[in-house]
This record gives structure tokens, C-alpha cells and sequence, in this order.
């Protein structure tokens, strides 16, 4: 019988995160769940987690003491999967500093400090999976939802630039870009919108409000299952598709879509102003 393995989750109260924590218990895994409110996670410690108090936006002293907790219940972690998160909604020029602030400090910062909490595990180990969530939004610039777009950029750069630093540990970093999927991240409450005293009349009817707008109306109506969505995170992550693991995953028919799609028209810029933009290196 194969040895279990060990997750160690963020923002597992609700979402993808709760999903993976339950998907990988079922797996006979061991899941360390956590989330900022710990009150929030019962029903996954009566499923079998083990549950800590998590807030990526605390201290890295803190966050590296809740790492060594962690690891100290089973002797190792195996996954790490990095998936706290929020949107930010909001125009770019109506979000405030602090807005991008928070949203950056929750989307980047934090997981940049989980991840540094737990790589001297993983190459003391020379082994071990990091997933970190992404999104398609971090391949457009959508209107309405820049400072999280953004945020979600810089996650993909990071999670590359891992990956390639990381393979001679035999550390294996995905970053995972999912489509729209069913699960609560639209529901009020989770995103958070710009404060509605620092609206401007001038995008009243743009592409700032439209882009607003199809968020609200998109929640509860994604075409994606978070649990199909997971099972196919778990699968790849564990190497049940008998390939390796990827740097990136697109997830999701539309993440396809709008991935290629954006590939494609890169590359068409790229060719359109070739004949301008290169002619420019030291002649000899």
C-alpha cells in the first residue's frame, strides 16, 4: 500500500481550496487545510484534516512558524498548493493605492512568502509539487478587474521563473490558469469592489463598467465544475496523467480558448511590426 501523501493547502474555506482539501482526503492523502478563519473548517477536520490559522498577509516570521508546524505533523509535505486569492473590482484609476496594496499583498506577497516558508523542507526533501492558482486573467488585461489581472500576471511570472530554479532540486512548480468555474470566488463577499465614494462618472457606460457587470452576472453561471476542475489539478499535480508535470495548465474549454486565442494575436503583433522593431542592433 502506498505511503499517503501530504497537501498543505491555503485558503481552503471555501472554493477550489476546500475542494482540493476534500478531494485529496478522499485519496487517502493527508491534508493540512488552512484559511484565515479556522472556524471556517470543521467540516474538513471532521472529513480527516488537520486544520491551522493561516493569513498569507501576516509576517514571513509568522507564516514560517505555521510552515515548520505543519511540516512537524507528518515529517514532510508533498503539495503545496497555493491557492488563497481574491478580485479586486474596480477600474484601475478608481482603485486606490491601498486597494492595489491589499490585493497584491494577498495575491503575490503571500504567496510568495508560503513558498519561501517551505522550500527548505522541500530541498532537504529533493522532492515536492507547487501549484501555484493563477488565472486567465493573468494573460488579458480585462476592463474593470486590472489590479487582480495584474496580479495574477506577476503570480505566472513567478511561478516560471520557479520552476526554472527549482528542477535541479527536484521541485516541480505548476502554475495553474483556470477559466471561469462554478465555485464561490464571484460570490459577494469574496470579491471585493473599489470604494464605491471613489467612483467616476467618465466610465459610467465604458469598458470599466461593462467589464464590472459581466463579472456580477457571471457568478453561479460559469460553465467550469470545480470538481472536475480538481480532479484534473490532482491528477496532473500527482502524476496520474502519465505525464509530467507542466510549468503552466490552462483549465478550463475557455481558459483554451482565450489562451490561444492571446498567443495567437501576439504572435501576429509580433510579426506586424517585425520590419520596424528589429532593425535595431550595433552595426558591425
Amino acid at each position: 500500500m502506498a505511503t499517503p501523501k501530504v497537501w498543505f493547502i491555503t485558503g481552503t474555506s471555501s472554493g477550489f481550496g476546500k475542494e482540493f482539501a476534500r478531494q485529496a482526503l478522499d485519496r487517502g492523502d493527508k491534508v493540512i487545510a488552512t484559511a484565515r478563519t479556522i472556524s471556517r473548517l470543521q467540516d474538513l477536520k471532521q472529513a480527516g484534516a488537520d486544520i491551522l490559522t493561516l493569513d498569507v498577509t501576516t509576517s514571513p516570521d509568522d507564516i514560517k512558524k505555521v510552515a515548520e508546524e505543519a511540516f512537524n505533523l507528518y515529517g514532510r509535505i508533498d503539495y503545496l498548493i497555493n491557492n488563497a486569492g481574491y478580485a479586486l473590482i474596480g477600474g484601475i484609476e478608481e482603485t486606490t493605492h491601498e486597494d492595489a496594496q491589499v490585493q497584491f499583498a494577498t495575491n503575490v506577497f503571500g504567496l510568495l512568502n508560503v513558498t519561501r516558508a517551505f522550500l527548505p523542507y522541500f530541498r532537504a526533501q529533493r522532492s515536492g509539487v507547487i501549484a501555484n492558482l493563477s488565472s486567465i486573467g493573468g494573460w488579458n488585461g480585462s476592463p474593470g478587474v486590472g489590479l487582480y489581472c495584474a496580479s495574477k500576471w506577476a503570480v505566472s511570472g513567478i511561478s516560471e521563473t520557479l520552476s526554472n530554479e527549482l528542477a535541479e532540486f527536484n521541485i516541480k512548480v505548476c502554475c495553474v490558469e483556470p477559466g471561469y468555474f462554478r465555485s464561490s470566488f464571484l460570490n459577494p463577499g469574496n470579491k471585493i469592489s473599489r470604494d464605491t465614494s471613489n467612483v467616476i462618472e467618465d466610465y459610467e457606460g465604458t469598458a470599466v463598467r461593462r467589464g464590472e457587470e459581466l463579472l456580477v452576472n457571471a457568478d453561479n453561471k460559469q460553465k467550469g465544475d470545480p470538481k472536475k476542475g480538481v480532479k484534473v489539478m490532482i491528477d496532473v499535480l500527482t502524476g496520474a496523467t502519465g505525464k509530467e508535470v507542466p510549468m503552466r495548465l490552462a483549465l478550463g474549454s475557455d481558459a483554451y480558448v482565450v489562451i490561444r486565442g492571446k498567443c495567437e494575436a501576439t504572435i501576429k503583433l509580433l510579426d506586424d511590426w517585425k520590419d520596424i522593431t528589429t532593425p535595431t542592433d550595433v552595426d558591425e
